[in-house]
């Protein structure tokens, strides 16, 4: 699974919209959007997304096999 899938997925569990995720984490929309459509993004721009995400109770680890997802509901 490429990382603008496991991004999309979070966002959506953590139940924010593009705009809500692309503000918090400092990001243009546009960025995110294309992340979330399969182009690349440079590392810093994917840890602000996975730092704005962790703070909504969503993380993810890198595996052999992608990467796995964990939602830790409040």
């Amino acid at each position: 699974m490429k990382i603008g899938v496991v991004i999309s997925r979070a966002r959506r569990a953590a139940g924010l919209k593009q705009k809500e995720l692309a503000e918090a984490a400092g990001v243009h929309v546009q960025t995110l959007k294309r992340l979330e459509g399969g182009s690349g993004a440079g590392y810093s721009t994917v840890r602000a997304l996975e730092k704005a995400l962790k703070k909504h109770g969503v993380t993810w680890d890198e595996t052999d096999d992608g990467y796995e997802m964990v939602v830790r509901l409040k």
